[in-house]
């Protein structure tokens, strides 16, 4: 998994690779942590339980092995910087 970063003053982006297991822990965590949910409402993802967040980090998954180069998160801040993150 690659996590692009872009700030809004440079024209190149820095590329990361992280491992697997650390792109899951962070959208588990945005799924279930609190201080994440006026994000979430905004994207109409509403508060979920524990099997809910297993069974979309399940989908999560099964993605990740299908679709390679697949987008899963573009987080795009007000101040204009840009962070993507890829399979």
């Amino acid at each position: 998994m690659n996590i692009y970063f872009k700030s809004s003053r440079r024209k190149k982006s820095n590329q990361t690779n992280i491992p697997n297991i650390m792109a899951f822990n962070i959208i588990r965590d945005f799924l279930r942590n609190e201080d994440h949910g006026d994000t979430r409402k905004k994207y109409f993802i509403k508060d979920l339980d524990n099997s809910q967040v297993n069974q979309t980090m399940r989908d999560i998954k099964w993605l990740f092995k299908k679709y390679k180069g697949l987008e899963v998160i573009n987080i795009e801040y007000n101040n204009g910087n840009v962070t993507k993150i890829r399979l």
